[in-house]
């Protein structure tokens, strides 16, 4: 188990109220896990972003001949695929 900091936060009443209940909806052990679950979202989130945004710069790279390229093998596994399921 990693090690884990205390830390303190002021929160509206409102947030808490939310937060509160949102931990029962959930099913959250304590409101620290339910915090750990936010953040874990956001950082896969963000994460996801930057991936998304590094194919995206990746293709936009790509000549107009490398890009065709790219399609012919993106038809080529698209009806590999299509044959492998309909078996």
């Amino acid at each position: 188990m990693a090690y884990k900091a205390r830390i303190t936060v002021s929160l509206s009443k409102d947030t808490i109220k939310f937060l509160k209940l949102y931990c029962v909806q959930v099913k959250a052990p304590s409101m620290s896990a339910l915090i750990e679950s936010i953040i874990a979202d956001i950082k896969r989130r963000k994460e996801m972003e930057e991936l998304n945004a590094r194919v995206a710069a990746y293709y936009d790279s790509l000549s107009a001949e490398e890009s065709q390229e790219q399609v012919g093998w993106a038809e080529l596994a698209e009806s590999e695929l299509a044959a492998s399921s309909e078996t």
